[in-house]
């Protein structure tokens, strides 16, 4: 694969497979490790992918599933928990802050085939057709389970509140 057409593919969709990477790392600099680990994947290729996009977040997906269990065998504490956090927040913006918190919490709580459908819906406006394409459904399952995951979302928010 050429230079520039490994450019095109990155500025068309790193910012998809970013958001995409985060939604199951939860960590910027892990996710940015995954999307570029994809495009490294890419650009060894012999023969390009038929569906390059699907492909990417195919790889995205598999690499974060390899390094999980990896981590599983090796538990290794992070430095996070022991920085300080930043507590000069004003009352609208900590009030946004908790909102969105309690948002991704509830999101993430979703089961895999839920949260990604509302991942790729709402975060990333992929149609339906997409979507079926890429979890191999039908533009009518997509419906469907899109539907059932709001319901799903809904009830989890109604529970923390």
């Amino acid at each position: 694969m050429e230079q520039s057409e490994l450019e095109l593919l990155y500025t068309t969709y790193s910012k998809e497979l970013f958001l995409y990477a985060f939604s199951f790392t939860k960590n910027q600099h892990d996710a940015e490790e995954l999307v570029s680990d994809a495009f490294f994947q890419l650009a060894i290729q012999d023969n390009q992918p038929k569906n390059i996009k699907f492909w990417l977040f195919l790889v995205v997906k598999n690499r974060f599933i390899d390094q999980k269990r990896k981590k599983k065998r090796w538990q290794i504490t992070s430095l996070d928990f022991f920085q300080p956090k930043e507590h000069k927040k004003t009352d609208d913006s900590l009030l946004l802050s908790e909102k969105n918190q309690a948002l991704y919490n509830a999101l993430d709580s979703l089961k895999s085939p839920n949260k990604e459908l509302i991942l790729f819906f709402y975060f990333l406006d992929w149609s339906t057709i997409e979507i079926g394409e890429f979890l191999s459904l039908t533009p009518n399952q997509v419906r469907v389970g899109l539907h059932r995951s709001r319901k799903q979302l809904k009830e989890v928010l109604k529970n923390e509140n």
